[in-house]
C-alpha cells in the first residue's frame, strides 16, 4: 500500500535461525525522511513548539517543528528545515546547529517498525517571518511561543509530545547546557 506512508514486509533470520516476517512502514523516500527543528530564544531561554493535529492517534499533541525532506523542493535537509520553520512556526533566521550524531549519516530511526529518519536541528534565535511560507493543506496546527523549558518537561513527562520532538528536544537541551545557553 502507498499514498503518505507505505508498507513492506521485511523477513529477517536471527542468528538462532527464527525467521520473523515484519511489516515495516515510512515514505518511499530516500534518507533522511524528515527533519525537526527546536528553536530556542537565548534571551528569554524559552522555545517554540506546536500543538498540531496528529493523525494517527486522532488527537492534538505537541510537536517541535517538523516536515519532510522532500529533494524535489529542498535543495539539503538544512534547506528543509529553513521552509518547515517558516511554514510551521512563522519563523526564520537564526543560528542553525545541525545535532545529528557523527556515526548515524542517514539520520536517527524514527520508530521500531519503521523505516523513516530524520535530522534534528537546534535554531538559536529565530526571528518572526513577516511572510511566511504556505503550510501544507493537511496541516492543522497552533503556534505556543515562549514555552519554558521548565513547561516543555512538563508536557514531555505527561506524554504529550510526539516521540521524534522529544529525541530533538532532548538532544537540543544538552547542547543547549553544554554550551551554558540555559
Amino acid at each position: 500500500y502507498n499514498r503518505y506512508i507505505s508498507v513492506w514486509s521485511r523477513k529477517t533470520r536471527f542468528a538462532d535461525g527464527r525467521e520473523i516476517e515484519w511489516d515495516i512502514v515510512g515514505h518511499d523516500t530516500p534518507y533522511p525522511t524528515f527533519v525537526t527543528v527546536f528553536t530556542f530564544d537565548t534571551v528569554r531561554k524559552t522555545t517554540c513548539i506546536l500543538k498540531e493535529y496528529a493523525q494517527g492517534t486522532n488527537e492534538v499533541k505537541y510537536t517541535c517543528v517538523a516536515g519532510s525532506y522532500d529533494r524535489r523542493k529542498h535543495n539539503s535537509p538544512l534547506n528543509s528545515a529553513e521552509h518547515e520553520l517558516s511554514e510551521e512556526a512563522r519563523l526564520k533566521d537564526g543560528r542553525w546547529i545541525n545535532l545529528l550524531p557523527d556515526d548515524q549519516p542517514d539520520g536517527i530511526s524514527e520508530l521500531k517498525w519503521g523505516k523513516n529518519r530524520f535530522i534534528p536541528y537546534l535554531c538559536l534565535d529565530p526571528v518572526t517571518d513577516p511572510e511566511p511560507r504556505a503550510r501544507d493543506n493537511e496541516e492543522c496546527m497552533e503556534v505556543i511561543k515562549n514555552v519554558s523549558i521548565a513547561d516543555l518537561k512538563k508536557f514531555i513527562t505527561l506524554g504529550q509530545v510526539m516521540l521524534p520532538s522529544v529525541q530533538t528536544a532532548w538532544m537540543a537541551l544538552e547542547y543547549l547546557a553544554e554550551h551554558r545557553l540555559l
